[in-house]
């Protein structure tokens, strides 16, 4: 989990959050008339299809601001593409392309 980015925590925060408040917070829902279990399955059911919705879009934007970088064979640290050698340790990103 080191290597989560922030926007990554906000994701988790918000499915953690819609889903405890969907389970804790019973009270406050908006009550229908009709069977309650009936009415709690469709709650459910709007909060899945809501979390589908939501996780897809965030997920898009969490890939497109990714930024272009590539994690090193050797170390493991986050470097940019078109770099060449890694900083940290310097492995060599041309000669282990070119052995392969």
């Amino acid at each position: 989990m080191k290597n989560i980015r922030p926007f990554g925590w906000v994701i988790i925060f918000l499915n953690f959050f819609y889903i405890v408040n969907f389970f804790v917070g019973r009270e406050g829902l908006y009550i229908q008339e009709g069977d309650p279990d009936t009415v709690i399955f469709n709650q459910f059911i709007l909060l899945v299809i809501w979390l589908v919705v939501m996780n897809i879009v965030l997920f898009v934007i969490y890939r497109v601001t990714g930024g272009k970088k590539r994690e090193c064979p050797a170390c493991g640290s986050r470097v940019k593409v078109g770099i060449t050698t890694c900083s940290k340790c310097g492995f060599d990103f041309m000669k282990a392309a070119g052995n392969q």
